[in-house]
């Protein structure tokens, strides 16, 4: 059986426009969001495996700029920092130049089961709107972090 040919100018068929359920409706390196999941790869030392987030279960989503001198013992390049949170991997994480400028934020994830989720973000406006719209209604989203 041969499959219909179209011309190449032709647009595709109305389904391939909307977002299959495997495909992220947000990505950049440091998260994944996909319908009803947030994915936070370079998590687990040394596996470097990803964390899996239910975004239902989200309590909290917190951020702030990526600062040097406010970040230390804080946040960690990857692991347990001084602080209840996990970092996922970023070896830059406290060493871009204008970081604030060029738009790093770092993002922690409350799940509510004691060690809060840490990683970048380098587009948190796009990310908080559709994080949000994963979440369950009145999560608690703000700048600063809740420690």
């Amino acid at each position: 059986m041969e499959t219909e040919k179209r011309p190449i100018d032709e647009p595709p068929p109305p389904y391939t426009n909307k977002k299959m359920k495997n495909e992220p409706l947000f990505e950049e390196e440091w998260s994944k969001i996909y319908p009803d999941e947030l994915i936070i790869p370079w998590f687990y030392f040394p596996t470097a495996t990803s964390k899996r987030v239910d975004t239902k279960k989200i309590r909290g989503i917190y951020y702030q700029t990526q600062d040097f001198k406010s970040d230390i013992g804080v946040t960690k390049n990857w692991g347990m920092s001084l602080s209840p949170v996990w970092w996922a991997c970023d070896m830059k994480r406290g060493f871009r130049s204008n970081a604030e400028q060029r738009g790093f934020y770092n993002v922690v994830v409350d799940i509510g089961d004691g060690t809060m989720k840490g990683f970048t973000t380098s587009n948190l406006r796009a990310f908080l709107r559709i994080l949000r719209q994963q979440c369950e209604p009145g999560v608690i989203c703000r700048q600063g972090f809740p420690f």
